[in-house]
């Protein structure tokens, strides 16, 4: 690792066109939690810290030396057992706004208990735009999180609608969870008018910190990746720039003897990246490789082969509002704003021991799992009896497309569902409603019609020879790869 370094050092003397300064300091273990070096303090060897390019590594005195990139920050590759002091539960692993007249600056990190893997919690778009919207992830996302065992929770960018204004009352929230809080930026998150590639965020910097970085937990290595490119007139497409390319090589080279398991977080999904081939090459040496995205307002699930090594799993994981917050309101005052598949708002739980996923749905309990849609004739309102068709289905939150989803009218006898690529019954009803006029009055956010075909949705033909009957409808979903194990119950009655 240390011949790694050299050569890293050898490269920087090479880059020195991009160079303003160098900057220097100490690595140490705060055993008084005053953010200062005190005599007697540990130093820590052996810790990276980078510039956003460039690694360097920390001596035996805990004394690092790099030179620094105009728009860039400093920041440590956080050790194990070891954690940044938090701001708002937000680790200060790094300095920005670095003065031309200091160059000094230490980095105290706290011990901190991790065990080998972890409870993470992945928040897809929360895309506040207004106060409102803080108000509303503070009862879906926080006041259900807090207290929870949860080792560290990723909001995985689109955490404002272009108003970073939203930032701090945001980050005020998720801190109260409890847990240390790692952001990814998202495309909203950019500065759209920068002058340099380097600026494009500006505000996510100023106010979070670097907008890609690492971090190691338990024995997880763990990559924030910035995947917005931007490009004229507010537009932008899913890539890595080559700064960051070289900061990943180098990180990746450095840490593969000592890591197999590899988490990155990113918004974009690894299918919209124009640099997709190049991006997978990168993790040649990582045997278990988990993505986490969010930015489609749907989520789904796949897997990329890799010649001559397990398949890389990834998640796109929703959004924690939903559809940008659209639609009707319910008694709390809180969008129904389902996303564009018919998944209603919430969050994800992966645990690193074996990569087991669990979706939540904000305000319903755990085992609510899916939405089961069977026909319903109504006489008092009448309005969505022509929604109904021969079919029951269910909408499986956390499905894919090898899930096994089965049904069953009696309790004994189960019968496989097939996988329907279509449009989730829940947002037809729900837009038929908008277009009757049932919400008009309402300040609301106005739903478009949906056209989306979600990827985990399955139906039933009711058999034509079913006695009419009441029926207690269960359907059962399982998942070997992902944990799931899921019943939903939906009472149908055939007349």
């Amino acid at each position: 690792m240390k011949f790694f370094i050299f050569f890293v050092l050898g490269i920087m003397g090479l880059c020195s066109a991009y160079s303003q300064t160098t900057v220097s300091g100490k690595i140490f273990v705060d055993t008084n939690n005053n953010q200062k070096w005190d005599v007697g303090e540990i130093p820590l060897s052996d810790v990276l810290v980078s510039n956003g390019r460039d690694l360097v590594l920390s001596d035996k005195q805990g004394i690092y030396k790099i030179t620094t990139i105009k728009g860039n920050c400093i920041f440590i590759v956080k050790p194990s057992l070891y954690l940044s002091p938090l701001k708002e539960n937000r680790p200060q692993f790094y300095i920005s706004n670095i003065e031309d007249r200091k160059q000094s600056y230490d980095f105290p990190l706290l011990v901190h208990d991790e065990a080998d893997s972890s409870n993470i919690v992945l928040l897809g778009d929360p895309q506040v735009d207004v106060i409102d919207d803080v108000h509303h992830v503070n009862k879906l996302v926080t006041e259900e999180l807090a207290g929870k065992q949860i080792d560290f929770i990723v909001p995985l960018g689109d955490l404002t609608f272009d108003n970073h204004d939203m930032f701090e009352p945001l980050s005020s929230s998720l801190g109260l969870i409890g847990s240390p809080v790692f952001n990814v930026m998202g495309n909203h998150d950019q500065n759209y008018y920068a002058t340099s590639l380097n600026e494009r965020d500006a505000d996510f910097e100023k106010f979070f910190g670097p907008s890609y970085y690492a971090f190691q937990y338990g024995k997880s290595l763990c990559l924030v990746v910035n995947n917005i490119y931007p490009k004229e007139d507010k537009n932008y497409i899913g890539k890595i720039d080559e700064d960051q390319y070289a900061f990943l090589r180098q990180l990746l080279e450095a840490m593969k003897d000592t890591h197999d398991s590899l988490y990155i977080f990113m918004h974009i999904p690894l299918e919209e990246m124009e640099d997709k081939e190049r991006f997978i090459k990168l993790f040649k040496d990582y045997h278990n490789v988990f993505i986490a995205a969010g930015h489609t307002h749907t989520q789904y699930q796949k897997s990329f082969k890799r010649e001559g090594l397990t398949e890389l799993r990834e998640l796109v994981a929703g959004a924690v509002c939903g559809s940008w917050w659209q639609g009707p309101h319910d008694s709390a005052n809180i969008p129904f704003s389902f996303m564009y598949d018919g998944t209603p708002k919430g969050y994800w739980f992966l645990q690193t021991k074996d990569n087991k996923l669990t979706y939540k749905v904000s305000g319903k309990s755990e085992e609510f799992q899916m939405e089961i849609t069977v026909p319903e004739i109504n006489e008092w309102d009448t309005s969505l009896n022509d929604l109904n068709e021969p079919f029951i289905y269910a909408n499986v939150f956390a499905g894919k497309n090898d899930t096994e989803v089965q049904i069953s009218f009696d309790g004994n006898h189960w019968q496989k569902m097939e996988r329907y690529d279509g449009v989730a019954p829940k947002l037809k009803s729900l837009f038929k409603l908008q277009e009757l006029g049932r919400f008009s009055g309402e300040n609301i956010s106005a739903m478009p019609k949906p056209k989306t075909v979600s990827t985990h949705l399955w139906r039933f033909e009711i058999p034509k020879n079913l006695p009419k009957n009441t029926y207690l409808v269960q359907v059962k979903a399982i998942d070997s790869l992902t944990g799931l194990k899921a019943l939903g119950k939906r009472v149908f009655t055939l007349k």
